[in-house]
């Protein structure tokens, strides 16, 4: 009892509850003696019991641990998707230019004249053939001439045309040109009509690679016409 009582001696005297004087002496005297008085002691007790009230023990805050929760990694598909192949776009080549148009254009030129002509000596030749009549000479106009020509001067890929009547009796004529230096740079063999006359048609500038004076000749059973013209390339 003795710690304890001192205790709450001491414990009302810090409070300022009753009297101190008295509560004083009440300390003194139980610590010099040992002893205290019944009245001394109730009346501690009492003011104990009044101002003392026990202390109400606050409730322990639980926390709570949120639990982890472990994701299990969604299914494998059952048919993954393949990857498409990109191919890379083709680079296309710079088509090459033509360096020299007018050359291309000079030959698509002569090639559609030289064209023209053989399907108008194709023509010519099967009208003659049928009718008779000359190809310079629409209107069957008479041929006297042991050689003629449509015109005294010729270009590059113009249409020459020769014709001429023979003296004597003969089916065929070698007609022949030579450019200025005696060179024959061309020659065919005409049939004669029943009537001695004769035609063909050709392109000038087949391999004639000179200007100047040009010779048509035509030979036949020992005889032999000529013609000339003048080529300008």
């Amino acid at each position: 009892m003795g710690q304890f009582f001192t205790d709450d001696v001491d414990s009302l005297l810090k409070s300022g509850h009753g009297d101190s004087a008295r509560l004083a002496k009440i300390k003194a005297e139980f610590e010099s003696t040992k002893l205290v008085s019944i009245d001394d002691r109730k009346y501690v007790e009492g003011l104990i019991s009044r101002y003392s009230q026990p202390t109400e023990s606050k409730p322990e805050k639980i926390v709570k641990i949120p639990e982890s929760r472990i994701v299990p990694p969604p299914p494998a598909p059952k048919n993954p998707p393949t990857l498409l192949e990109v191919k890379k776009p083709r680079k296309e080549e710079p088509i090459p230019r033509m360096q020299n148009k007018t050359k291309l254009r000079n030959i698509a030129i002569a090639a559609g004249v030289t064209i023209a002509a053989i399907l108008a000596v194709s023509y010519f030749a099967i009208i003659q053939d049928q009718t008779g009549p000359s190809p310079i000479n629409p209107i069957n106009t008479p041929i006297t001439k042991g050689l003629e020509l449509d015109s005294t001067s010729y270009a590059k890929a113009d249409l020459i045309s020769i014709s001429g009547k023979t003296n004597v009796a003969t089916q065929i004529v070698k007609l022949s040109i030579t450019n200025p230096a005696g060179v024959e740079v061309w020659s065919e063999t005409a049939t004669v009509k029943s009537n001695g006359t004769f035609a063909t048609l050709l392109i000038a500038g087949d391999g004639w690679d000179q200007v100047g004076k040009y010779t048509v000749t035509a030979s036949y059973s020992g005889n032999t016409e000529s013609a000339s013209f003048d080529y300008t390339g």
